[in-house]
C-alpha cells in the first residue's frame, strides 16, 4: 500500500529517467508526456520548482511488501497454465478408483454446505462421479466447485514444489537434477521412510489435494517456475494460495510484521518472563558466526483460530523471517484451524509446507544441520500432537492411529467477531473449548473485544477461575490507530489440581490471587509505530521481574504511553479495573504523573524483616554471641512496620515504635500479620505525615497495588512502595509566617477546651493562608496537618469517652451555669454518701486524692486524704466525673467543709448536658473532614505537578 500526500508532483516522475528515450531527452519526454496527458496544474504549483522525492509519497517503514515481483508474476502466470491442466485431468483422477471420488465427493459436500446449497440432486459419491464421467459441461455448481478444487490442489503442488528447490539449493543439487513433474519422488529419497531422516508430517502423505501431476503440456510453465519459485517470498505466495483476494477475510493490522512480533514475543519469551527464569538471547548474529547444537532447538506446537487467520499467517512468517538470524531455543510450530473450508485441510497442508521451508532458511541462518533440524522439530510436533494433555503418549502410538485431540504448548485465539446476544457467554464458551487443547504447561492467548470481566458476571468467571488461571491482561482499547486488533488481551494457563483427603472440610473464604496488567494508549499516526510498543515489552520483559515489580510506565513516543501495574482478582472482579475517574491511581493521566512524582519506599528507610522462624533465631544469636552483645529486634530498628493482610480487599500498613513490638504481635500473631524493622536514612523525617499518607484514599489505592498478589515477596514489595518525591524536602515554613497557624499545633485538650464556633473559624482562616504557602511548603504543611489531624482524632476519642477534660469546655460550663444545683449533703435524691470513718474526727481531715470506682453497676468516687478512704459518693456515672472534676481543684482543703458546701446539678441535668455535646463533636467531625479532603488535596496536587 501507498499513501500520497499533499505535496506538488508530476506522476510522470514516477517513470524511468534516462539521458535519451526514442531521440528525446528526459526534460523533452517530460514535455510531450505531460501535453499527452493534457493535465493541467494550478500557476503558483508550476511556478515552483518541488524536488520529487518517492519517501515523502510512502507510507514510512513500508517496503514494498504485498506488491508482486517479477518472479511472483513468472509463477502466477504459470499458476493458470497449472490450473487448466489440472482441470482437463480431473475428470480422470475422480474416476481412479472409489477412495478418490468419496474423497473429491466430501469436499464437494462441504462446499455445498457452505454455500448453503440443499436438496442438490448429487447427494451421494457415486451420482457424483457419474455426472463428472458423463457430462461434457458441468452446471454453475459443479463448474466453480471444480476450479476452486483444482486450484487448491495446484496451489499445494506449487508450495511443495518451492519446498523442493528451496531446499535442493541448500543441499548443492543441481535444479537440472530436479524433476517437478513429480516433487515426491524426490522428497521420498531424501526423507526415507525408516531411516534416520524420515519426515512425519501430513502434508507428505496422501490426501484430497494430492493427486495432481504437471503434463507435458505445460512443461514451459514448469521450467519458468523451476527458475522463480524458490525466489518469491511468503507474501507472494499466500497471495497466490489466496482463491478469490475479495473474499478474503484481511486486516492490514493483523496482517503486519510488526503484530506479528508481538505475537512472537508473547508465545516464546512472556511464559519465560513469568516464571523469572533468565532468557538466553544473546547477539542476534550469534548464529551466523558459530554452529549449534540442533538439540538445543525444541518444538513449541502452536495453535492458531478464531478470526483473521490469513492476516495472522502473514504476520507470523513475517515475523519469523524478521527474527531468523537471532539465537533461538524453541521455534514455533504453527497451526492454522479454522472453519472446515476457508482454514481447513488446504490452509494446514500449504501451512506445513511453508513451515518446511523455513526451517531450511532457519538452519541455514543458524548454523544447524539441515535434514537433522526438519526432522527433529517435525518429528517432536509429530509426537506432541500424540500426547494427552499432561504430556503422556501411548507407547502403541502409530502414524495410523488418530488421538481424540492435539495437545498445544500455546493457543491463540482470536476474536473479533461477537454475537450480538450475550457475548460473555460466547466467549467463555470459546475459551473453554480452547483450553481442552491445552497441554498442562501451555498457555492459552485470547484476543477479544469483550471485557471478561463483568460485574452481572462475576459468580460465572469466579467459578471459571477456579480451574483456569488468568495470569496477565493487556488492554488496547485507548490505543487509537490499531485499526481491528482487538481491544484486550488475556493469557490464561490451567491450574494444577492436587487431590485432597476425603475427611478434610474445606473452609470456604474469598482468596485474592494476583494478575498482572498492562495497558497501552495514545494515538498511533500509522500502524509502523506499533513496533515502538513491541520494542519497549521485550525492554519491559528484559529489565524488570515479573512478580516484584508493583508499576511501570514509560513513553516510546510522545503520544504513546506503556504503563504496567499488579492487579488482583477476586469474588470473580478485577479490582483495579480502568477508570474514567482521573482520581484513580490506574486513570492512565495519574498513572503517568505518579510514577514520575514519587519514589521507593527504601529511600527513606532501610526495611527488615523480623524473622521468627528457629532457623533465623539461631543466626541471629550465634552473630550476636560472636560480636560479644545481643540485640533484640526493638533495639536494633527504633521504627516498626506491620502489614495486615486480614482483609485481602483492604491490606493496611500500621507504622509505630518498635517498643510495642511484643504486644503487637502478642495481640495480633503472625497468620495474617507480618512486622519489619525500619531504620530511617534521613534525619528530618515526619511520622505523622507517613502514617496520615497511608490512611488516604490514595495511599491505601497504592498499597493495594503494591502488595497483593499474596503474602509472598513482601519485603521487595514494600521497599518499592511509593511515595511521593515531595517527602524528601524539608523546607520549612519561615517562622514570621508560622505564626499564623497556631491553630495546627493545638493538642487534644486544648480543642475540648475550644469554642465549637471559634474552632471553625479558626480552620478557616488558617486555611486561606495555607492557600498561598503550600506549592512552595508542602512537606511542612502535610506536617501540620497531620498532626492537626491527630489530635483532632484524639479528641474525638475522649469525646467518646466523657472524661472530666470535658467539662472545661465553654459550651459546657455556659449549661452547667445556667442549671439548678443542689447540696450534696445531708439530702440529696441522686446522691448516696457513705463514710467509712475509723475514727470521726477524720472527716476534718484535708483532701489529697479524687478516685472514682465502679461496684457492680454501681458508679462512685471517693475522697481520700493520704491513704485512707474518708468519703464514697455513689451517683450517677455522669455525675461522678463531674464531681471528679470539680474537686480536682479543692485539694488541702477540709473534706468536712467540702461536704457542707458542695453544690451539683441533677444526675438529669448532667446526662442533658452531656448527651447535647453534638454540636462540638460535630464541629470537630467537620474539621477533621476538612482537613482530610486539604490533605489528599495536597498529596494529588504535588503529584500531578
Amino acid at each position: 500500500m501507498f499513501k500520497l500526500s499533499n505535496k506538488f508532483f508530476k506522476a510522470q516522475s514516477w517513470l524511468n529517467s534516462t539521458s535519451s528515450q526514442n531521440g528525446l531527452l528526459s526534460e523533452e519526454l517530460e514535455a510531450s508526456l505531460q501535453e499527452s496527458l493534457a493535465l493541467e496544474f494550478p500557476e503558483e504549483a508550476s511556478a515552483k520548482n518541488y524536488p520529487f522525492k518517492p519517501q515523502n509519497f510512502l507510507v514510512p517503514g513500508w517496503n514494498g511488501e504485498g506488491l508482486f515481483s517479477k518472479p511472483g508474476f513468472v509463477v502466477k502466470r504459470a499458476h493458470k497454465q497449472l490450473l487448466i491442466d489440472a482441470k482437463s485431468q480431473f475428470k480422470e483422477i475422480i474416476n481412479r478408483n472409489i477412495t478418490q471420488h468419496k474423497i473429491i465427493y466430501n469436499e464437494f459436500a462441504i462446499y455445498l454446505d457452505v454455500k448453503g446449497i440443499e436438496n442438490y440432486p448429487l447427494n451421494s459419491p457415486t451420482k457424483f462421479s457419474q455426472y463428472i464421467a458423463n457430462s461434457n459441461q458441468y452446471d454453475e455448481v459443479v463448474d466453480e466447485f471444480i476450479d476452486l478444487y483444482c486450484f487448491r490442489t495446484v496451489t499445494v503442488y506449487l508450495y511443495k514444489a518451492r519446498f523442493l528447490l528451496v531446499l535442493a539449493k541448500r543441499m548443492d543439487i543441481s535444479f537440472d537434477k530436479i524433476d517437478l513433474h513429480n516433487p515426491n519422488s524426490i522428497l521420498s529419497r531424501i526423507f526415507k521412510t525408516g531411516s534416520s531422516s524420515e519426515l512425519k508430517c501430513e502434508s507428505f502423505k496422501i490426501h484430497q489435494f494430492s493427486w495432481y501431476r504437471p503434463s507435458h503440456f505445460v512443461s514451459e510453465s514448469i521450467s519458468e517456475i523451476k527458475s522463480c519459485l524458490s525466489l518469491i517470498s511468503t507474501t507472494e505466495m499466500i497471495k497466490l494460495s489466496t482463491y478469490d483476494l475479495s473474499k478474503l477475510e484481511y486486516s492490514h493490522s493483523y496482517s503486519h510484521k510488526s503484530f506479528g512480533l508481538f505475537v512472537n514475543k508473547l508465545l516464546v519469551h512472556f511464559p519465560k518472563w513469568l516464571k523469572n527464569s533468565k532468557d538466553s538471547r544473546t547477539n542476534g548474529f550469534h548464529g551466523l558466526l558459530s554452529a549449534k547444537s540442533t538439540e538445543k532447538l525444541s518444538a513449541l506446537t502452536t495453535k492458531f483460530s478464531g478470526n483473521n487467520l490469513s492476516s495472522l499467517s502473514l504476520s507470523h512468517w513475517m515475523a519469523q523471517e524478521n527474527n531468523v538470524i537471532q539465537n533461538w531455543d524453541e521455534v514455533i510450530c504453527p497451526e492454522f484451524i479454522g472453519d472446515e473450508f476457508y482454514q481447513g485441510k488446504f490452509t494446514q497442508i500449504c501451512q506445513e509446507i511453508q513451515f518446511l521451508t523455513f526451517l531450511v532458511d532457519l538452519a541455514t541462518y543458524q548454523g544447524h544441520d539441515l535434514l537433522g533440524l526438519i526432522c527433529k522439530v517435525m518429528n517432536e510436533r509429530h509426537n506432541k500432537s500424540l500426547s494427552n494433555e499432561v504430556g503422556q503418549m501411548s507407547i502403541f502410538s502409530g502414524e495410523d492411529i488418530k488421538t481424540s485431540h492435539q495437545s498445544y504448548d500455546r493457543v491463540v485465539l482470536n476474536l473479533t467477531e461477537l454475537p450480538k446476544k450475550n457475548p460473555h457467554h460466547f466467549l467463555m464458551g470459546q475459551v473453554s473449548n480452547e483450553l481442552k487443547n491445552l497441554n498442562k504447561d501451555g498457555y492459552l492467548f485470547v484476543f477479544s473485544n469483550q471485557k471478561f470481566f463483568v460485574p452481572s458476571h462475576s459468580d460465572k468467571v469466579e467459578q471459571f477461575l477456579k480451574d483456569v488461571k488468568l495470569e496477565a491482561l493487556f488492554n488496547l482499547d485507548q490505543l487509537g490507530g490499531r485499526g481491528e486488533i482487538a481491544s484486550f488481551l488475556y493469557v490464561f494457563k490451567k491450574r494444577v489440581q492436587f487431590s485432597k483427603p476425603a475427611f478434610i472440610t474445606p473452609i470456604a473464604s474469598s482468596e485474592k490471587e494476583a494478575c498482572l496488567s498492562f495497558r497501552w494508549s495514545g494515538n498511533l499516526e500509522i500502524f509502523n509505530k506499533f513496533e515502538l510498543m513491541v520494542d519497549e515489552f521485550q525492554g519491559f520483559m528484559d529489565s524488570k521481574q515479573a512478580h516484584s515489580t508493583p508499576v511501570y510506565q514509560a513513553e516510546p513516543l510522545e503520544n504513546l504511553s506503556f504503563d504496567f501495574h499488579q492487579d488482583a482478582i477476586l469474588d470473580g472482579l478485577l479490582l483495579s479495573s480502568t477508570s474514567k475517574d482521573s482520581s484513580n491511581i490506574t486513570h492512565p493521566s495519574f498513572f503517568k504523573n505518579l510514577t514520575k512524582s514519587c519514589v521507593p519506599f527504601d529511600s527513606f528507610f532501610q526495611i527488615e524483616s523480623f524473622n521468627h522462624d528457629a532457623h533465623g533465631q539461631k543466626k541471629s544469636r550465634l552473630t550476636s554471641d560472636l560480636l560479644g552483645i545481643s540485640l533484640r529486634h526493638e533495639e536494633r530498628f527504633p521504627l516498626l512496620l506491620i502489614v495486615n493482610y486480614t482483609n485481602q480487599k483492604n491490606i493496611t500498613l500500621e507504622l509505630t515504635s518498635s517498643d510495642v513490638y511484643q504486644a503487637k504481635l502478642e495481640e495480633y500473631g503472625m497468620a495474617y500479620f507480618q512486622y519489619f524493622g525500619l531504620i530511617p536514612k534521613r534525619n528530618e523525617i515526619n511520622l505523622n505525615v507517613f502514617r496520615e499518607y497511608f490512611n488516604t484514599q490514595l495511599g491505601k489505592q497504592i498499597i493495594q497495588l503494591f502488595l497483593n498478589g499474596g503474602d509472598t515477596k513482601v519485603k521487595a514489595k514494600l521497599r518499592s512502595l511509593l511515595i511521593p518525591k515531595f517527602f524528601l524536602e524539608n523546607n520549612q515554613i519561615p517562622s514570621h509566617i508560622i505564626d499564623a497557624f497556631k491553630v495546627f499545633n493545638m493538642n487534644s485538650q486544648e480543642i475540648l477546651n475550644s469554642h465549637p464556633t471559634e474552632l471553625s473559624q479558626e480552620f478557616s482562616k488558617s486555611s486561606e493562608l495555607l492557600d498561598s504557602i503550600e506549592k512552595k511548603y508542602p512537606w511542612h504543611t502535610l506536617g501540620m496537618l497531620s498532626h492537626y489531624k491527630l489530635s483532632l482524632s484524639s479528641s474525638l476519642e475522649k469525646l467518646d469517652h466523657t472524661p472530666t477534660e470535658i467539662f472545661k469546655n465553654p459550651v459546657i460550663i455556659e449549661q452547667l451555669v445556667n442549671s439548678s444545683s443542689q447540696s450534696v449533703y445531708p439530702k440529696n435524691s441522686d446522691i448516696f454518701v457513705r463514710m467509712p470513718l475509723r475514727n470521726p474526727s477524720d472527716i476534718h481531715l484535708p483532701l489529697t486524692n479524687v478516685e472514682i470506682g465502679l461496684e457492680g453497676d454501681n458508679h462512685y468516687v471517693e475522697l481520700l486524704s493520704g491513704d485512707q478512704v474518708i468519703i464514697q459518693l455513689y451517683t450517677s456515672n455522669n455525675l461522678v466525673h463531674f464531681i471528679k472534676f470539680i474537686l480536682s481543684n479543692a485539694l488541702e482543703m477540709k473534706i468536712s467543709t467540702i461536704l457542707q458546701n458542695l453544690k451539683v446539678p441533677s444526675a438529669t441535668d448532667i446526662d442533658d448536658i452531656l448527651s447535647n455535646h453534638s454540636s462540638l463533636k460535630d464541629a470537630l467531625e467537620e474539621v477533621k473532614s476538612k482537613c482530610s479532603k486539604r490533605i489528599l488535596s495536597i498529596l494529588t496536587t504535588n503529584i500531578n505537578s
